[in-house]
């Protein structure tokens, strides 16, 4: 059974998710990338005529990591109300607790993503909202998820700080 292509699709994952090499420009998109330059101050703040800060997109990725994972390689048996909660709780979770807990769901759908063998990409599988999609297009689906909420965390930090440029 070949591995080349689910190889390759691992590097992707991981470069989108926390970059991977060793150049300043290597996972310069990468989500994690993009949050290590996040405050505090900038983690609840909401742009002039915004619906989202970057905890709430930060909670909305690790929410959807647990649940493509559950539902497109696990039992399916996740709902929004069992994913696990980032923190204690013990008040909101903290800028710390949310991303610990989106690498925790992060990690989770690289060992499914591991799992998988070249033949297996064409399969149909079951998405969170219950569409069969083929495993491919999940994957595919995943890397483009972190790296449009990279962007989208970047751009609101920018606007905060005043160096969007």
């Amino acid at each position: 059974m070949s591995r080349n292509t689910i190889e390759h699709l691992l590097f992707l994952i991981d470069n989108a998710f926390e970059g991977v090499g060793d150049s300043r420009t290597d996972g310069y998109h990468s989500l994690l990338t993009n949050l290590a330059s996040v405050t505090e101050d900038d983690w609840h703040w909401v742009p002039p005529d915004g619906k989202r800060s970057i905890a709430a997109i930060v909670d909305h990725v690790g929410w959807s990591k647990y649940m493509y994972q559950n539902h497109s390689f696990g039992d399916a048996s996740m709902t929004h109300e069992t994913v696990p909660a980032a923190g204690s709780s013990d008040g909101p979770p903290t800028m710390a607790a949310q991303i610990d807990r989106l690498k925790d769901g992060h990690a989770r759908l690289r060992v499914s993503v591991a799992a998988l063998t070249d033949e297996r990409l064409l399969e149909p599988s079951r998405t969170n909202w219950g569409e069969m999609k083929d495993i491919r297009w999940i994957i595919a689906t995943l890397i483009e998820h972190d790296l449009y909420h990279a962007g989208e965390i970047n751009h609101i930090r920018a606007l905060h700080q005043k160096n969007d440029a």
